[in-house]
């Protein structure tokens, strides 16, 4: 630890490198402890600031773990030389570490070994970006376990959505707190619209733990509750727009009837992203031509840059 009385380089507090990252305090506080990764300055109360360099640094432990090494192995990566053959050949590495969680989790889920899947999800949220997380591991995951062969499973796989469930709210729980007591939520929460179905809502839970680490905070609502009165809903939870996200392609009857009504009448902005964006971009058409609407593309940490440009 370096204590420091008066920081100059090192200015930047955790929460604001979380926003600017979009990495959690949780996972930054593991990148240090547990890996070696960061080493920021203290001052004389123990709060943890960073330098822009460090913040440079987070941005390369984002990109070797998107291109798929392993967390335990990105310090030793990132101090070899830049133009290393090693680094350069280790770097090219996309499949290897989310290859590996992918099958560890497919066992854990079969074997329904709850304690050890607990364990490692506890890990795996804390040490991964939630936007890295559901690019890489949850919608592959969710594909490979939609295949024929293992849909036979379907047992297993309830267990395993609702263990991620649990662990997804209770981790977005002590994050909300944690923004609350930071007064961070200056961009204003939104309401967040998820849809029917166990891995929808894990979808949506991990998506809300990504606007979380960008300091956006949010209340999560199924869509089907919050319909009814939706605009008297949204004047009583203060929030500064609607923020509906789907996985899977929207229900036809929110499509074509409920989306397009949500989107004149609310007075307030309404944003749509996930998938369901790509599958139905043809028939999302109208719903661009209206003033406080927008559709959000692209992946989930362009998505949330979109956002963070729009609360502006």
């Amino acid at each position: 630890m370096i204590e420091i009385e008066s920081p100059l380089e090192a200015h930047l507090p955790i929460r604001e490198v979380a926003r600017r990252t979009g990495v959690h305090p949780v996972t930054l506080r593991a990148w240090e402890r547990r890996y070696g990764l960061l080493t920021p300055a203290r001052t004389h109360k123990g709060h943890r600031l960073y330098t822009e360099e460090e913040v440079l640094r987070i941005e390369e432990v984002l990109d070797c773990l998107a291109r798929g090494v392993a967390i335990g192995q990105v310090r030793e990566l990132l101090e070899r030389a830049p133009d290393s053959p090693l680094r350069k050949e280790n770097a090219t590495d996309t499949e290897n570490n989310w290859g590996e969680m992918l099958d560890e989790t497919c066992v854990l889920l079969q074997s329904f070994a709850e304690p050890q899947l607990r364990q490692r999800l506890d890990q795996w949220i804390a040490a991964f970006p939630a936007p890295l997380l559901l690019e890489h591991w949850l919608k592959p995951l969710q594909a490979k376990l939609a295949r024929p062969r293992q849909s036979e499973k379907g047992v297993a796989q309830s267990f395993f959505w609702q263990v991620l469930n649990e662990q997804l709210l209770f981790a977005n729980g002590i994050a909300r707190k944690n923004l609350r007591k930071d007064q961070l939520s200056g961009a204003g929460r939104l309401l967040l619209l998820g849809f029917s179905g166990d891995d929808q809502r894990a979808f949506t839970q991990l998506f809300g733990a990504a606007l979380l680490a960008a300091g956006i905070g949010i209340v999560v609502l199924d869509y089907r509750a919050a319909m009814v009165g939706l605009e008297d809903i949204v004047e009583k939870l203060e929030v500064r727009g609607v923020l509906c996200y789907s996985h899977r392609a929207l229900p036809k009857p929110f499509l074509s009837r409920e989306l397009p009504g949500l989107a004149r009448g609310l007075g307030k902005p309404l944003w749509l992203a996930g998938d369901c964006v790509e599958m139905q971009h043809a028939d999302l058409d109208n719903l661009k031509k209206q003033p406080t609407s927008s559709i959000l593309q692209g992946t989930t940490s362009c998505v949330i840059t979109q956002l963070r440009e729009q609360l502006k």
